[in-house]
């Protein structure tokens, strides 16, 4: 199994408005909702040619009538982390791997990879 580094941004609320300042690149994403003891749960993941693009579909009206959309439509506290990429497979085995360790609730299936690898999710 290959094993890669990769850098993680920090944590951001999930708004508009932070998410329009985002640049235009390829990568994964894990979004979190802060529980009530203050910490933060992982509970979707996913991988986007354009980060920006399908977070901002995420928070709007285009996103398809889901049980994530209605988990976000519900409110709170949501965050999100990214770590960029441009290789579509390094990206699809990234979220695999995250769908994996996480085991977030919102995601309906789990991603699919040819790829075997391990990065660093912190």
């Amino acid at each position: 199994m290959a094993k890669i580094e990769i850098t993680w941004s920090k944590l951001i609320p999930l708004k508009k408005e932070y998410v329009e300042k985002l640049g235009d690149f390829g990568g994964v994403y894990r979004i979190s909702k802060k529980s009530e003891d203050g910490k933060y749960y992982v509970s979707f993941v996913g991988s986007a040619e354009n980060i920006k693009v399908k977070l901002l579909r995420h928070l709007s009206d285009e996103e398809p009538d889901t049980r994530f959309r209605q988990y976000l439509s519900q409110g709170g506290d949501f965050s999100f982390r990214y770590a960029q990429s441009s290789d579509k497979g390094v990206q699809q085995a990234i979220e695999r791997q995250m769908y994996k360790h996480y085991i977030p609730e919102y995601n309906p299936e789990e991603p699919k990879s040819s790829l075997d690898i391990e990065a660093n999710l912190n």
